[in-house]
């Protein structure tokens, strides 16, 4: 490892030399020469600035083992993979991988979290931070100075822990208490003997004998060896009940919807308070009739063909899950998303009412991918995740198999191929092209520089005079 490093600082001393002799060479001084750059790859790839795509002293050695970049707004990445990798956002966010997913740290707009499998770390506003050692401890400071803690199956007293306002249990599943939603929850042998009381609304169990639930003035629900037998009867409509047993079936009369089920999933109907009616045999083989809210319309020939309409969405497949087609709409956005699964997926989203494209994304796994906004355009290949860009993968595992990266954007276009073998890139004022270490170009402001076999043929052109170098030394000029 000395002998490599070795070499590497000499490399690099020999090309400082060199560029600070042809400086001192110089009489009158030059213009500013086109910037430095190192084309020896897989070994080593320096790239001072590149106006496309924003990237600025961007190294790779060893192909895509280390990689480091920072970007024209201020971002910056750093990987040595796949053990390790750092990234910076210009709005203040970044994010740390140790082989992932063994060790990751995140730092967003409203906090950060860490963790070390199996410990995590979250840390919010207001000196608020959470941790867990999942799953048998965790501890939260909460913004008002209140902490929750469980020492898991001892004991614990938790507060907006998940769905719950405050939740708490002894020596669990023997004593668990809840509150959510103003109704409070006690429950001793967990599921077996349970109590909720609420404003307008009480229930008692006995899983699975028996269980009741009365919401005042609304509707009662009984439960006689869950889930053998259970009704629901309205306070409001005597005409409105409901009767389901396992696995015999049911019938429905609520609110304007009636429904009769036998022997599930063998018989399903339903009709609508808007007369729409809804049939399912051998649910999910068949089903027609309208959608499950009542609205649009469906019909299925599950897992050959179905679609499924309404106001706002198109949905239809095709040797489900393999061939996949999703339209849907609101007030200010369109998406369609295709599908024909794992070799195609395409998500396109549009502006109502202009209708312009605000993104655009399409794979062809696991050759190409294709990702277009208002920004530009980028075609990345091969592309083995089946999904868009994932940060945490194009970090630390995605260079491996990234042959090419095509990028196109108001600024220009720009290529680069097997790991900076081959790259070039063509903005407004500049551009630039090399080939290993065979073949090198710059041009940018009038000035262009050429470099064959790493500097044994080495020609600048600028507007005051032409150089040229041989055999790295011998240097002319007229």
């Amino acid at each position: 490892m000395k002998r490599y490093a070795f070499g590497l600082l000499t490399l690099l001393a020999f090309f400082s030399v060199s560029a600070s002799e042809m400086k001192k060479m110089s009489d009158p001084p030059p213009p500013e020469r086109v910037a430095f750059r190192i084309n020896l790859p897989p070994l080593l790839v320096f790239e001072p600035d590149n106006p496309v795509t924003g990237r600025k002293n961007r190294l790779r050695i060893l192909g895509p083992l280390f990689e480091h970049e920072r970007k024209a707004d201020g971002a910056s990445m750093t990987a040595i993979r796949p053990f390790w990798s750092a990234e910076t956002k210009s709005d203040g966010r970044s994010a740390a991988d140790v082989l992932w997913p063994l060790s990751m740290y995140r730092k967003t707009r409203s906090g950060s979290y860490f963790w070390l499998l199996p410990y995590f770390l979250t840390r919010g506003k207001n000196d608020s931070c959470e941790h867990y050692l999942f799953p048998f401890w965790f501890l939260e400071r909460h913004a008002d100075g209140q902490y929750s803690w469980f020492f898991f199956p001892l004991g614990g007293d938790m507060r907006k822990f998940f769905s719950y306002d405050r939740l708490q249990f002894c020596l669990f599943p023997l004593y668990k208490y809840g509150e959510k939603n103003h109704a409070v929850t006690r429950t001793v042998l967990w599921p077996v003997f349970s109590a909720e009381q609420a404003p307008g609304m009480h229930s008692f169990r006995i899983f699975p004998i028996y269980a009741a639930r009365t919401v005042d003035g609304i509707r009662e629900n009984r439960s006689i060896l869950w889930p053998l037998a259970n009704y629901a009867y309205s306070l409001k409509n005597p005409d409105d009940f409901a009767f389901f047993s396992f696995p015999l079936g049911g019938y429905e009369q609520w609110g304007g919807l009636t429904s009769l089920t036998v022997l599930p999933p063998v018989f399903s109907w339903k009709e609508y308070q808007n007369r729409r009616k809804a049939l399912s045999v051998l649910w999910p083989f068949f089903k027609y009739g309208a959608a499950e809210d009542g609205t649009g319309s469906c019909l299925y020939f599950w897992p050959f063909w179905g679609k499924a309409v309404s106001d706002q969405a198109y949905y239809s497949f095709f040797l489900w899950p393999t061939g996949l087609n999703l339209q849907t709409e609101t007030e200010t956005q369109r998406t369609i998303r295709r599908a024909f699964l794992p070799f195609y997926l395409s998500s396109r989203k549009y502006g109502i009412p202009e209708m312009k494209m605000l993104s655009d994304y399409t794979h062809l796994w696991p050759l190409v991918s294709r990702h277009a906004d208002g920004r530009g355009t980028r075609i990345t290949g091969l592309d083995f995740i089946p999904m868009k860009r994932l940060g945490f993968a194009e970090r630390n595992y995605a260079a491996f198999w990234r042959l090419f990266e095509v990028i196109r954007n108001e600024s220009g276009f720009a290529f680069d191929l097997l790991w900076g073998f081959s790259r070039g890139y063509r903005s407004e004022n500049a551009d630039g092209f090399s080939i290993g270490p065979f073949y090198a170009q710059d041009c940018s402001g009038g000035e262009s520089e050429y470099d064959i076999l790493f500097g044994l043929l080495h020609l600048r052109n600028q507007k005051e005079n032409t150089r040229v170098r041989l055999f790295y030394r011998l240097e002319f000029s007229w």
